[in-house]
């Protein structure tokens, strides 16, 4: 996939972390249900089964140590009533196609947004560009889903 990549290619990328990453929350015994369709808000929830409450995960998935995120472009002071995910999961499939996990609830990933952007304080209002975060920037969440908790 070398080169820009087509909307499909983006799609199956796409795709294949939040499989991944829906597979991986079974695996440690959650209920998680990918949501499908193109103006979706969340990309997998994970319901209690006890109580009937969920949380929002968002997957950003990269072959490359880059991953765009959006993060200032959707979350801002005078937007701050849109529903946030709970969660971010950040998949990283290396050269050798192996899946890397990155755990970040949304307040983490706004710091490091916020660090990568040299932001000191959220913006009051949509900033410009796409932003991004880099694979150094989120390594110590790696394999962090002692995170997700319904507590």
């Amino acid at each position: 996939m070398a080169g820009k990549k087509n909307k499909e290619e983006k799609d199956l990328l796409a795709m294949c972390g939040e499989y991944a990453v829906a597979s991986e929350l079974c695996k440690f015994g959650f209920n998680a249900s990918i949501t499908y369709g193109n103006a979706k808000a969340v990309d997998i929830c994970v319901l209690d089964n006890q109580t009937g409450s969920f949380k929002r995960i968002e997957v950003k998935t990269s072959r490359d140590k880059k991953f765009v995120t959006g993060f200032f472009q959707k979350y801002y002071l005078e937007n701050s009533d849109k529903t946030h995910p709970d969660y971010w999961i950040i998949v990283y499939i290396d050269p050798d196609h192996h899946n890397h996990f990155y755990v970040l609830t949304h307040d983490e990933m706004a710091r490091v947004q916020m660090v990568r952007n040299g932001m000191t304080e959220w913006p009051i209002e949509k900033q410009r560009g796409v932003d991004n975060v880099l694979l150094e920037n989120i390594s110590m969440h790696e394999n962090r889903f002692d995170k997700i908790s319904f507590n």
